[in-house]
């Protein structure tokens, strides 16, 4: 049996969505227009452009009357009555006479007056008497999209099962940031397994398309994966069985996977990868404070295609030095857009935040680790999500593998004191 630490569940982000920047404005679009056309009222009386501004005080009967359209409770229009009678009010009070004059000048903010306890009242009353199926239905529908949310995220944790903290001397995160609830579920798929003949194997891929049928397709590869990955001899081989058992299961070319494979030697700290078609992942090196994006000469095609092109110049061996961070992720990463619609730069922002979690090393050489302090991957979640505002429209998934300060194999072949 091999080395296995607890399991941890994935991090499921975003069960349920947060509001993107900008929607409480869209919320307050009654206020934002009141206070416009109180701002160009003022302007007007104020210039005096125009030689009869209290022309413009009935609309004061506006606002309390488009309070009520969709309002969820009677507060709001009642508010904007009060607010609106108010004004008509101080306005009638400024005129010459005062308010206990009831002709001339005075008609106009005494009529605006009625005009709004007539609106505030309909208003009210379209509330209270108002088709409560419409309330009903917002409620019901809220309900389906809450279920059809929890259902996607047990579908996907059913697919992704959890992953041990640490594998052989290796140890694991991961973080996965599930979708806004308005966005189907999507196929990312991660999983490691250690081997007795070939080391410590991990794969990271995304199905194409979305919905239940990319889901089957993820669950498909990771299980075929789990079967193979201890008995084909290359990465290039355990490629071409799993796309040869995609093609098999699901007809030649009609779907395809983008897929990362990788191969570590839990003795001596040899990295091995095969990409196919897959974003390329990122190393990072405490001990020089390099930040390396591993790419290959040329990528196969993905999962599912990969016959139609060549794997030859797919696979890349590394160096996977002692306190080594491997981090590998699928495209709703990279393609995370802000709100003037850039893409997300990982590369740039690993690198700028690997320093905030650089190792300390005790005498001995050992890592000296804080429970508390956040991880690299931690510190890149928390950057995604400021940078996107809310959850990515994609589903995006982020697996890191750190080395442990020495390797088993170096450790043995050390002389004896």
């Amino acid at each position: 049996m091999h080395p296995r630490g607890a399991a941890r569940e994935p991090a499921a982000v975003a069960a349920a969505p947060t509001p993107r920047p900008g929607g409480r404005w869209r919320a307050r679009w009654l206020e934002l227009a009141v206070v416009v056309a109180a701002a160009v009222t003022a302007a007007v009386c104020l210039t005096k452009v125009w030689p009869n501004p209290l022309v413009l005080t009935p609309l004061l009967a506006i606002p309390p009357a488009l309070a009520g359209i969709w309002a969820a409770t009677v507060w709001r229009p009642l508010a904007y009555g009060f607010v609106a009678l108010a004004a008509a009010a101080v306005v009638d009070a400024v005129l010459r006479g005062g308010i206990t004059v009831t002709t001339g000048a005075h008609l106009v903010p005494l009529a605006t007056a009625g005009a709004v306890l007539v609106a505030t009242a309909l208003s009210l009353a379209g509330r209270t008497l108002g088709d409560p199926g419409i309330t009903v239905d917002q409620a019901q529908q809220e309900l389906q999209i809450a279920n059809v949310a929890s259902v996607a995220e047990a579908v996907q944790r059913a697919v992704l099962s959890p992953l041990p903290e640490q594998l052989g001397p290796l140890k694991l995160s991961v973080v996965y940031l599930a979708a806004a609830a308005e966005a189907r579920v999507g196929g990312d798929l991660y999983e490691v397994t250690y081997t007795e003949d070939h080391g410590i194997r991990l794969i990271i891929g995304d199905v194409r398309g979305k919905g239940l049928g990319a889901v089957e397709v993820a669950a498909d590869i990771v299980g075929r994966f789990r079967e193979v990955a201890h008995s084909v001899g290359t990465l290039n081989e355990l490629a071409h069985r799993l796309d040869a058992g995609l093609s098999r299961r699901w007809g030649q070319y009609e779907e395809f996977v983008t897929a990362l494979l990788a191969e570590i030697d839990p003795d001596r700290g040899k990295l091995t990868i095969l990409n196919c078609g897959h974003p390329p992942p990122i190393l990072v090196s405490p001990a020089d404070g390099e930040v390396t994006v591993l790419e290959v000469r040329a990528p196969a095609p993905p999962l599912g295609l990969i016959t139609l092109g060549s794997d030859a110049g797919a696979k890349q061996v590394y160096a996977f030095k002692p306190n080594d961070q491997l981090l590998l992720y699928t495209d709703g990463v990279t393609e995370a857009r802000d709100a003037s619609r850039e893409f997300y730069p990982l590369d740039e922002r690993v690198k700028a935040l690997a320093p905030q979690v650089q190792p300390k090393l005790t005498m001995t050489g050992k890592l000296r680790t804080s429970a508390s302090a956040p991880t690299l991957l931690d510190l890149v979640r928390d950057d995604l999500l400021r940078y996107v505002g809310a959850p990515p429209d994609d589903d995006a998934a982020l697996l890191l593998v750190r080395a442990p300060a020495a390797w088993p194999g170096a450790r043995q072949a050390a002389p004896a004191r």
